[in-house]
């Protein structure tokens, strides 16, 4: 009899044993079943806001950047950005995807409800995730969001630009 349960990964990846009905599961096979609530970095989770003065910009900077980073139930990673241009125009967009490369859907303020661009997402290491996104086919941004080793730091680098964020708690 095979059984699956999700939540017996976590309880034998910790060297435990389990016994259901006199039996051992220690050697179990636990379902493949990878999502980013498994793979994401923990850190990753919450507000971040963008240091404009410690970042660089190929372009004209903007004047405040922020983005949160969040779990669906979906087991796929949120992120929702928000950004007010150097000229006073704030814009806005979110995507939900898997840390696979597997592609998904992003949603931006200047397009409504049309999705605007496809984005993929993928684990390189323990603080380190790959971002591509392609518009109309064509590839557009190729970038990273890399962790520093305390968690407390979110560096996005893309098309010339290092945007350096820190967690916010939305007081300062």
């Amino acid at each position: 009899m095979t059984v699956t349960v999700h939540w017996l990964r976590p309880v034998l990846a910790l060297g435990m044993t389990l016994a259901i009905g006199g039996t051992a599961l220690a050697d179990a096979p636990v379902p493949f079943h990878r999502d980013a609530r498994e793979l994401a970095p923990v850190a990753l989770i919450g507000l971040w806001k963008a240091d404009l003065a410690a970042s660089s910009f190929k372009t004209s900077a903007p004047k405040a950047a922020m983005r949160s980073f969040a779990f669906t139930e979906g087991g796929r990673v949120l992120v929702t950005f928000t950004t007010l241009d150097a000229r006073g125009m704030l814009s806005s967009g979110h995507w939900a995807a898997q840390v696979d490369g597997t592609p998904t859907v992003e949603y931006h303020s200047s397009a409504g409800s049309i999705p605007f661009n496809v984005v993929t997402l993928r684990k390189i290491d323990e603080t380190t995730l790959d971002l591509t996104v392609t518009r109309n086919g064509k590839l557009d941004i190729e970038g990273t969001y890399k962790l520093s080793p305390d968690g407390q730091t979110l560096t996005y680098s893309y098309s010339g630009n290092v945007l350096v964020y820190h967690h916010w708690n939305m007081v300062d």
